[in-house]
């Protein structure tokens, strides 16, 4: 292994154990048995080497999700409503497939408060609830009868769904056990969402 990696390895073992803002570049030069100086060498400050220690997988997936997201005004209320199910599994598939490609890089977003991973997480959120809303447009230009459900109970419902989602992540569940949990989870808000707004998919 070569300097870079050693240093890779340790910084994620360390900003694993400690978190992002705890962990400091002397701890991991001591445990890496470096300088400080050949950290900085390969990385021009803490961000930068936290970035490396995540790898591409979390930001490869942020994106594709958020190209995913913005589709949504471009099918109609009867597509949506006919593969809004099997959305929820295929999403489900995509999401356990990144996951468990590397759960130490998603372990380390999730406890990567202060960075712009964290921020990401927040972001979708923001992004799920515009989503939401352009649905609802969708269902107002279709003419569908529905009952708008209040903002606030939107947003916290969506907050609810990621940090289900998130929790997969957090206890360390197996891709068995987590493939059955979010199967349980996008059952339980694809009908919870029908409910809300009263719609009729019969």
């Amino acid at each position: 292994m070569n300097t870079k990696d050693l240093i890779i390895k340790v910084a994620r073992d360390i900003f694993l154990e400690d978190g992002y803002k705890k962990a400091n570049i002397r701890d991991i030069a001591t445990r890496a048995e470096v300088s400080t100086g050949a950290i900085y060498g390969y990385f021009v400050n803490k961000e930068k080497l936290y970035e490396a220690a995540i790898g591409p997988l979390p930001k490869e997936y942020y994106y594709k999700y958020i190209k995913a997201v913005k589709k949504i005004t471009d099918i109609n209320y009867y597509s949506i409503i006919n593969k809004l199910k099997q959305n929820h599994y295929d999403g489900i598939e995509l999401y356990l497939d990144y996951v468990y490609a590397d759960i130490i890089a998603w372990k380390l977003v999730i406890n990567g408060e202060g960075t712009n991973y964290h921020k990401h997480l927040d972001s979708i959120v923001t992004k799920e609830v515009k989503a939401f809303n352009d649905f609802l447009n969708v269902l107002d230009q279709e003419n569908v009868s529905y009952v708008r459900p209040n903002e606030n109970v939107v947003k916290i419902l969506i907050q609810n769904l990621i940090n289900d989602l998130v929790a997969i992540i957090k206890y360390d569940m197996n891709r068995d056990e987590a493939y059955v949990y979010a199967r349980q989870i996008a059952d339980f808000f694809y009908h919870g969402w029908i409910n809300i707004l009263e719609l009729d998919i019969s």
